[in-house]
């Protein structure tokens, strides 16, 4: 896989200004405002305290110490804290100025209103002033809003960053019986789902102190224009913050059900794409897409039941304003208490900007909050999972594959010994589970460099458990083993990720030329690069070549000898390749290129035991037989037998693996009788902007296209006319307010300079023409509510239901 070139991020020579006004991001703005698109190579390097590594350290060593205060309950919210110290509050202070500026905005205006009213003395200069006081306002509260929400978003990328680094370190760290609790699925769920809900938590938690602040402000400036009436406003505030507070526990609940669910659907998906030749073969297709379905609608049925929540939270929001004015406005029209224009206008600005943050971003925090806390108690249950015990059997290392500054792992032992390689091993009981019922037992023995020592035994006999032993993946009950120096494992199961060849040999080490073509030389593998497009860097995985299970088998083994390690735990490497292939690679990698390693071989090819120093008979996980090929047949009939049973599986099994590859093709190889499976496939990458009719395509798996754009179009636009017919019905109201009492005040010339007629109507009438604004504000907020309801709702159902129809596609 080619690498990014360095491309240095400006923001580190960037001076104040830049970076308070985002002055270092216009060139890459300007290039992608030139070339339409970016690319990868276009994006800048991170900054040294947002690389991935530096914060999972920070966050993984809070972990660890944690882990030690508090053995048998450690929190993971706790190390979090300690990770994050003050700095997101110290970021929310930002928010204080903005605030004080948002709050003086409508202040200034009811000033400024004097000026505009009949009869008014104000002097010129004072409106240039509070229009200036206005305009300054304005300004700063927008640039530290956005340089708050910058600086937030960027601290909670980078502990989403500590979160996923943190489970990554520990799927590194997890023993077998652990991934036979967890699947890959889950832990991909953990990455892409729970580890982001730590960033979605922090981008609104200020407003968790921030809003009962502003809700305080609000009393003290409403208690000064309407005495008693606040008291209706800061009632409903604290009730919508009540009813958030407690709709955050059925959320809660819903959130872990729809975790549960969602976990037990990505694992019956993994488990259908893994096998799925054999569901093909069998012709089981309809029976998993029933249960798939059927999982499925068990999720779609929790997020039902989120999204009313969601719908009438959406509603308290969006209706804040015009309830409140109405409550307001009622209680005022009630007790026939006067306002006037500037009332509507500081309590129209104020009630509008208390809406985004009590209503949207306090909403929001605890939302996020409670998901966040889901979410940890997630990753907290994956990091408390079994631990391989790999550091345990080994004394020394010299090196770098499993050294500390890779992994920045503090368990791991820091004392590198410069004894001799060597692996001792006396085990008296080791089983996967405590509980288990196949166990390991009585197997003693030791290595020396230039050992090799074969492991045979009848399927099922414990020799790929053993292996798994010495690395540490089984835990040991009874007995010991310990391994002086590194040491590399080749599984049974071979595998390749998405890269070229020749990363996928050199998995991270430095490039040596001479070394890399005396491992693929030894591994057969040159022949195969001469007829491979790009050689060794011909791309394999899911977007190049398809290799065949002989050639994966062979990169595996290439990779392992590239390792140059001083122990070689090789579990059956031979088995994927034909005869000719197998007797190249124990002639070539094992006996020749590890002659001066210790290499432990488990093998059902009985022709190459008499080149072993040790053979070990396993048999029910018990070791029955130990010694050389000369000794154990000369002394036991029964290694005989055995010899014969292999014998013959092994015959099955080149039989099988001769049709396998006589189905694809074959080669004129002399030394490679494979198959090489070229099926290359070309990725397309689509540039420019998103197609119409792929919104069109979403629209019609919702509702249908004429109802989507029913629903998106028709109803919000209805939706935002009757809240801004509201509000002007409001200000007209409030005008026709000034104007009458104004004019009870004695100011004559609003008789002789306008048409209004509000002063000349007697009580009766006036008491009439309220309640007739009273009335028909009461319709429209009436209205407005099912409008916003009933958007909400279909809106919500209907991506739950595209997102059914595609998932079912």
């Amino acid at each position: 896989m080619p690498t990014r070139p360095p491309n240095p991020n400006p923001l580190l020579n960037a001076n104040k200004c830049s970076r308070l006004f985002q002055g270092w991001v216009s060139p890459l703005v300007s290039k992608c405002r030139k070339q339409g698109t970016l690319d990868i190579s276009d994006l800048y390097e991170p900054t040294p305290d947002c690389e991935s590594a530096t914060m999972t350290h920070k966050l993984e060593t809070q972990w660890f110490a944690e882990m030690k205060r508090n053995p048998n309950n450690p929190s993971l919210i706790r190390a979090t804290i300690r990770t994050m110290r003050w700095e997101p509050f110290l970021i929310g202070l930002i928010l204080v100025p903005n605030e004080i500026f948002n709050i003086l905005q409508p202040i200034f205006l009811t000033f400024l209103m004097k000026f505009f009213e009949p009869c008014s003395a104000m002097p010129a200069w004072h409106a240039w002033f509070l229009v200036s006081a206005i305009i300054f306002t304005s300004f700063f509260s927008s640039i530290l809003f956005n340089y708050e929400v910058y600086l937030i978003d960027t601290f909670a990328l980078k502990m989403r960053l500590a979160y996923s680094g943190l489970v990554f370190r520990k799927v590194l760290r997890l023993s077998s019986h652990a991934f036979n609790i967890i699947s890959s699925g889950e832990i991909t769920n953990l990455l892409s789902n729970d580890a982001t809900k730590i960033e979605m938590a922090l981008f609104f938690i200020n407003y968790l102190w921030l809003s009962p602040l502003q809700v305080l402000v609000m009393i003290l400036l409403f208690w000064y224009y309407v005495k008693q009436v606040a008291l209706i406003a800061i009632g409903y505030t604290f009730l919508l913050m009540l009813v958030q507070s407690i709709f955050s526990r059925f959320l809660l609940h819903f959130r872990n059900n729809i975790l549960l669910v969602t976990d037990q659907r990505v694992k019956i998906m993994s488990e259908i794409i893994k096998s799925m030749r054999i569901v093909k073969m069998y012709c089981w297709e309809m029976a998993f897409d029933k249960k798939v379905r059927h999982v499925r609608r068990r999720e779609i049925t929790q997020y039902m039941y989120t999204l009313m929540f969601d719908s009438i939270q959406m509603l308290f929001s969006h209706t804040y304003v015009n309830v409140t004015f109405l409550m307001m406005y009622g209680a005022m029209w009630w007790f026939n208490i006067r306002f006037d224009t500037r009332f509507f206008a500081i309590a129209s600005c104020l009630l509008g900007h208390l809406r985004l943050t009590v209503v949207e971003f306090f909403s929001a925090a605890v939302k996020d909050f409670v998901h966040y806390i889901a979410a940890q108690r997630r990753i907290k249950a994956f990091l408390l999972l079994d631990e391989s015990e790999r550091d345990n059997r080994l004394l020394s290392r010299s090196h770098s594959e499993l050294a500390n500054k890779e992994t920045n792992e503090p368990s791991m032992p820091k004392t590198i010994q410069t004894q001799s390689p060597k692996v001792v091993c006396n085990l008296e009981r080791a089983l996967w589970e405590k509980n288990g019922s196949f166990f390991l037992k009585n197997i003693v023995f030791d290595a020396q460099p230039g050992d090799l020592i074969c492991i045979i035994g009848p399927v099922g006999a414990g020799k790929s458990s053993l292996l798994q032993t010495l690395t540490g993946e089984i835990g040991i009950f009874d007995g010991k083993v310990r391994m002086h120096g590194s040491f590399c494992y080749v599984p049974q199961e071979s595998w390749i990720f998405s890269s070229t060849i020749k990363t996928n040999i050199l998995f991270g080490k430095p490039y040596d030329r001479t070394l890399f073509r005396d491992v693929v030389k030894a591994t057969a593998l040159d022949t195969d690069f001469a007829q491979l497009p790009d050689k060794e860097n011909t791309l394999v995985g899911d977007q190049g070549v398809m290799l065949s299970g002989g050639q994966k088998a062979r990169v595996n083994m290439a990779r392992a000898l590239y390792r140059n390690a001083d122990i070689y735990l090789l579990d059956d490497p031979l088995s994927a390749v034909d005869v000719k292939v197998a007797k190249h690679l124990f002639k070539r990698s094992i006996k020749s290129y590890l002659a001066d390693k210790i290499c432990i071989l488990v093998t059902h090819q009985i022709q190459f035991l008499q080149d072993a120093t040790k053979i070990i008979v396993l048999n029910n996980g018990e070791m029955v037989q130990y010694g050389t090929f000369t000794d154990l047949l000369t002394s036991s009939s029964s290694f005989a037998r055995l010899l014969d049973d292999i014998h013959q599986f092994e015959q099955q099994n080149s039989i099988e693996l001769h049709q396998q590859l006589s189905i694809i093709s074959s080669t004129d190889s002399d030394i490679d009788g494979e198959i090489l499976a070229l099926s290359k496939n070309v990725e397309i990458k689509q540039k420019g902007k998103v197609k119409w009719h792929v919104y069109a395509a979403y629209l019609k798996a919702g509702f249908g296209i004429i109802v989507g754009l029913f629903v998106i179009f028709i109803l919000s636009s209805l939706r935002e006319a009757l809240s801004m017919f509201s509000s002007w019905w409001l200000a007209r109201w409030s005008d026709e307010e000034s104007y009458r009492y104004q004019d009870l005040n004695n100011c004559t010339s609003l008789a002789t300079n306008n048409n209004h007629t509000e002063w000349s109507m007697t009580n009766k009438e006036w008491n009439n023409h309220r309640n007739q604004r009273f009335y028909v504000y009461c319709v429209i907020v009436l209205i407005l509510v099912i409008f916003t309801l009933l958007r909400g709702i279909l809106s919500e159902f209907m991506f739950l239901n595209a997102g059914r129809v595609l998932h079912n596609k």
